[in-house]
């Protein structure tokens, strides 16, 4: 019997399901690990947009990573809206003062699918400066690339999707130089929010079983493409109708 594979997320619910801790926690179990949620901000949220935002309170954030660390055996953290300078401070304190040291995947979330600020340019300046030196793998879109400073010693996902391409192409820069790409046939749908969310989710779930980071790279993004090739006519329903327990884990 294997033991329990945890992730530790730290990420803001979406009302609509679609993407956040919602996207997140589908993503891991159709990965086959286990969950575990810290809540940065409830957001309200429609097809139409991003309409409303509150933000958890910084302490309730760090004790609620530093509590959950010290229970469970958390292999990784997979860490994506954060919302306020404050709360990244929060975030970066607990991890370093973390004895178990997980492996920290960071989606940098700064900003919704149909262009809301999630981020604001002091918590973009603090994520910089103090939360991706303890990252080991950040996973930005190519608009959010271009905001961040990236420590050698951390691997980067370039994700695709921005790109105007037939083929999705993921580009993984190692910490070594090395360069692997990953390519999906672009999937023609509505259901493109949440896309980073549970890409990054996967990923760190894949880490927490074992597999080394390519090979976690590469099972995420088969598992996101087959959920978006099953669901692509369905509108809104955001990456993962089929994200079930084990329901279509890439093997």
């Amino acid at each position: 019997m294997h033991p329990v594979a945890y992730v530790l997320t730290v990420s803001g619910s979406d009302s609509s399901g679609c993407a956040g801790l919602q996207a997140d926690n589908r993503a891991i179990h159709a990965a086959g690990a286990m969950p575990l949620n810290v809540l940065t901000a409830t957001t309200l949220q429609t097809p139409d947009g991003l309409l409303a935002t509150r933000l958890a309170d910084p302490a309730e954030v760090e004790q609620g990573i530093t509590s959950l660390l010290e229970a469970y055996p958390v292999r990784t953290v997979k860490i994506g809206m954060l919302g306020s300078a404050a709360i990244v401070e929060a975030v970066a304190r607990a991890l370093a003062d973390s004895a178990e040291r997980p492996f920290v995947v960071l989606d940098p979330v700064l900003q919704t699918s149909s262009g809301s600020a999630l981020l604001d340019p002091a918590g973009v300046e603090v994520l910089n400066g103090q939360l991706l030196p303890l990252a080991g793998l950040v996973t930005p879109n190519l608009p959010e690339r271009r905001q961040l400073r990236v420590p050698d010693s951390v691997a980067v996902l370039l994700k695709g999707g921005h790109a105007d391409s037939a083929e999705c192409v993921d580009q993984l820069t190692l910490p070594d130089g090395q360069t692997l790409e990953f390519s999906a046939a672009r999937v023609d749908t509505l259901n493109t929010r949440g896309t980073g969310c549970a890409l990054s989710a996967g990923i760190a779930a894949y880490l927490a079983q074992g597999s080394d980071l390519p090979t976690a790279c590469q099972l995420a993004k088969s598992q996101l493409h087959d959920s978006l090739s099953r669901h692509a006519d369905q509108r809104f329903t955001g990456p993962g109708p089929s994200f079930l327990p084990g329901a279509n884990r890439a093997e």
